[in-house]
């Protein structure tokens, strides 16, 4: 008997993990390294923006409410 899911195609096919990206010629795999770089990066200034808000709003340095309305 195997577990369930053994020797299945897995749901999300789309995505390409590293040992296929690895085999991709030079200048493909340069622009897909460079793509997944700059959502880290994009991500992590996200979180980085999201932790100023956080610790300002318990701090009393600044109010979000007062920059929207």
């Amino acid at each position: 008997m195997s577990a369930t899911g053994i020797g299945k195609e897995p749901h999300i096919s789309s995505l390409a993990d590293f040992a296929s990206v690895a085999k991709l010629p030079k200048p493909i795999k340069a622009i897909v390294y460079l793509i997944m770089l700059s959502a880290l990066t994009v991500a992590g200034i996200g979180a980085l923006l999201a932790t100023i808000a956080i610790i300002g709003q318990l701090t009393g340095a600044f109010d979000i409410f007062g920059f929207i309305s």
